[in-house]
């Protein structure tokens, strides 16, 4: 059976991080979310998976796609741009594709079990999840218990909690209903709309997964996506810790880490390879530093997800953050996550102001950042890709890709 993965979204609600790394490639722990989904399918005996991705790439996209090549049974395909949405992103696959195939959405987070699952089924199928907030989602109407009636997408009162799961086992024949379809209101050709087709005339069974499932939309699901996958996760110590260092509860340590003398880690807490910590930092619970990092002298970093080749070198606090890869900050650099009302903060998502549901929640700074010394950033803050802050500044407004911010 072959596997598809598509992989070819924009991801515009997780700007800036999405600035310079594809959706997909968002981390968990030390891996990303693609790539777990591809070492699943290969512990499966999924021999043969393609990975669509979009044409139109900023050049940043390549390293990450490059990481693909270690797996040698992945072919990536390119998306045509002058057709958008998942349904057009299947399109070129259409010669390839001549009996069943599993289809997932290469934006993730699942288990081993979800795919299983899908395989098991004697029909095509569709995965079904249970949420609490079903109209962010499309709705899964079943008929006769188990068959899918229709997809409903975000309605405004949804007839149950049951939402589409991203994940499908399907047969050629998919291709004959994308035919029919025509644009979306959001001017895209999509999956769900060929398979309400489909459903008229062939049975689809809904297979109900009820364990790990999220969908990363927005930048502070990455620190959610990565607590809950560090929680099933054991401790673990591949690197080299000094004396006087004092870890409280679960760390990972990976490979050629190096943990300095008088830094306290609670866990919690992951530690990716050949990454530098201490002397004297503070590492706090969920605090994700992905690999090859350097966290300096009193540093204090807090549930935040720091992604690789990025450095807090000293004096600087991180909390409840998302940091991408290749950040540099200044001596001196603290990131506020609490208002002085202590309400929810809330982010700029798409030009329309998104309640984190947080009390506390920091920054969201994008690749290649670069701080001066003593900057602080206000709750809620976004920093654009490649933006460079001025010493002492207080960033209170959202910076853009590639901004000099000076007050």
């Amino acid at each position: 059976m072959k596997s598809v993965i598509l992989a070819a979204g924009k991801g515009e609600r997780l700007d800036p991080l999405t600035q310079t790394r594809p959706k997909a490639f968002m981390p968990i722990l030390g891996s990303t979310v693609i790539e777990r989904i591809i070492s699943f399918l290969e512990e499966l005996s999924i021999k043969d998976i393609i990975v669509v991705v979009s044409k139109d790439l900023p050049v940043e996209y390549n390293e990450f796609i490059y990481k693909l090549n270690k797996f040698s049974n992945v072919k990536i395909v390119m998306q045509d741009t002058r057709l958008y949405g998942t349904a057009a992103a299947l399109l070129p696959l259409r010669s390839e594709i001549n009996d069943s195939f599993l289809l997932i959405y290469g934006d993730l987070l699942i288990e081993k079990e979800a795919i299983e699952n899908i395989l098991n089924s004697e029909y095509n199928s569709i995965l079904g999840v249970e949420v609490n907030n079903p109209k962010d989602y499309g709705v899964l109407n079943i008929r006769d218990q188990k068959f899918l009636d229709k997809i409903v997408e975000k309605p405004e009162n949804p007839m149950s909690n049951l939402i589409n799961g991203g994940i499908y086992k399907l047969d050629q024949k998919i291709f004959d209903y994308i035919d029919k379809i025509g644009k979306s209101i959001r001017g895209e050709y999509e999956l769900p709309d060929a398979l309400n087709l489909m459903a008229t005339e062939n049975k689809i069974e809904v297979v109900k997964y009820n364990k790990t499932w999220m969908d990363i939309g927005k930048p502070w699901e990455i620190i959610d996506a990565n607590k809950k996958i560090l929680d099933v996760e054991k401790s673990k110590n591949n690197g080299e810790v000094e004396d006087g260092v004092v870890i409280k509860g679960k760390v990972i340590i990976e490979n050629n880490a190096k943990i300095l003398h008088g830094t306290y880690i609670e866990g919690p807490a992951y530690i990716g390879s050949n990454s530098l910590i201490g002397p004297n930092s503070y590492i706090r619970p969920y605090s994700i530093i992905c690999g090859n990092n350097r966290i300096g002298a009193s540093v204090e970093i807090k549930e935040s997800v720091i992604m690789e080749n990025t450095k807090v070198p000293h004096l600087s606090y991180v909390g409840d953050s998302v940091l991408a890869e290749d950040v540099n900050l200044g001596a001196g650099t603290l990131i506020a996550n609490l208002r002085f009302d202590e309400k929810e903060v809330k982010v700029n998502i798409k030009g329309e102001k998104i309640t984190t549901k947080r009390k506390k929640f920091g920054a969201i700074i994008g690749g290649h950042v670069r701080t001066g010394i003593n900057v602080t950033i206000l709750p809620g803050i976004k920093i654009g890709a490649y933006a460079r802050i001025y010493p002492g500044a207080i960033v209170n407004r959202d910076v853009q890709k590639g901004e000099f911010f000076k007050s």
